[in-house]
């Protein structure tokens, strides 16, 4: 839910943005919390990635002129993710995202 909510602040943000330049720009309507919930669980559980990525190519999405108007809710960004990577790059892994290390020793490198 954090990071549907923080999703949804980007948004309102950019909206904002946009209405300093054109005052007649409406806020956004509330999102369905369930929906977006559930399409950054879907994100994370089938589609493999963190909050931490998500949120980086959302932020990703909203500096460029052309996917910041076009990818508005979790699900779009879900839906587009793999032009996205391909358009605008990868999201890096950090060191916290992978596995952990595995310190036993195999059987044939103990030595005896």
């Amino acid at each position: 839910m954090k990071c549907a909510e923080w999703i949804s602040r980007q948004i309102t943000h950019f909206y904002e943005k946009v209405a300093e330049a054109d005052g007649e720009l409406a806020r956004p309507k509330e999102p369905n919390w369930a929906a977006w919930a559930n399409d950054v669980r879907l994100m994370c559980s089938q589609d493999q990635r963190t909050h931490r990525q998500i949120c980086q190519m959302f932020k990703r999405v909203q500096g460029d002129p052309f996917w910041c108007r076009n990818i508005l809710s979790p699900a779009k960004l879900r839906e587009k993710w793999d032009e996205l990577v391909v358009r605008l790059g990868p999201v890096q892994r950090s060191v916290t995202d992978i596995s952990p290390v595995d310190y036993s020793i195999p059987e044939g490198f103990r030595g005896y």
